[in-house]
């Protein structure tokens, strides 16, 4: 038995002990993520365009991501539908971080590694890099989604009167709650993957400057930043979706009573 499966047994395990049957489905929620990111990539070697592949690719595994986690109903609709939202939003940041920073290809770091290959693949490295800060960014937000949604009805059910300003004010405040944990969770995992580079830039004495230069560097810290900003977005646009959802449905409770 290898490591990875050994793991992936004690995840079913604990998902099991602390979901119920529900860990079930979502870890075969996450296998199932797992084969679309395969069959996505292998697309994108077979020649299918990247950009696009990958929207579509995004929305088939947020559907998975969001439908197979363990909120009820009407907490995934919405928040499938901002997430959805938030991914457009993100693919043209992705379009404007790639078109300026240029941050294609690959860095000076790994040249020796690659050095024996042909890059000539017929892979555009300008639309692989687009989707590579859409895909980095999808779980982060689908998180925040499900999270300040559920959050938000929650609210709703205790306080049913309640008026859209303060049930903005209350989304305004889960939400801050979330971006804070969820920004520190992408931070220490950039930094904890890619702490043997950092200790490489120490010892070869990288100036700042080269630092924020480098490629690689940049490459992660726009990930992240673009993850961060996709969770930040998906706070107001799930605030406003839930607090139109319960408008209506109190709309329509008033129409069947006139009735």
């Amino acid at each position: 038995m290898g490591v990875v499966t050994l793991l992936g047994i004690i995840l079913l395990v604990l998902l099991i002990l602390v979901c119920g049957k529900s860990g079930f489905t979502i870890f075969f929620g996450l296998l199932l993520n797992f084969i679309l990111l395969f069959t996505t990539v292998t697309l994108f070697g077979l020649g299918a365009p990247p950009v696009l592949t990958t929207i579509l690719a995004s929305a088939v595994i947020l559907a998975v991501v969001v439908f197979f986690s363990a909120a009820g109903n009407r907490v995934t609709r919405i928040a499938y539908v901002v997430s959805l939202g938030v991914m457009l939003i993100l693919a043209g940041l992705a379009w404007v971080i790639q078109f300026f920073g240029n941050i294609q290809g690959f860095g000076n770091e790994v040249g020796e590694d690659i050095g024996g290959f042909s890059l000539l693949i017929g892979v555009p490295y300008s639309q692989i890099s687009i989707s590579i800060l859409m895909l980095s960014a999808l779980g982060a937000v689908a998180e925040a989604s499900i999270a300040v949604t559920s959050g938000l009805f929650e609210v709703a059910d205790q306080v049913p009167d309640i008026t859209p300003a303060q049930l903005f004010k209350d989304g305004q405040d889960i939400g801050g709650k979330i971006i804070g944990t969820a920004l520190n969770t992408l931070f220490f995992g950039f930094f904890g993957s890619y702490l043997a580079l950092f200790i490489w830039f120490v010892q070869l004495k990288y100036s700042p400057g080269l630092l924020f230069n480098d490629k690689l560097f940049i490459s992660e810290a726009a990930s992240v930043l673009l993850s961060t900003v996709g969770v930040v977005a998906t706070v107001p646009l799930s605030t406003w979706v839930v607090s139109l959802t319960l408008q209506h449905q109190a709309a329509q409770a008033e129409r069947k009573e006139d009735h």
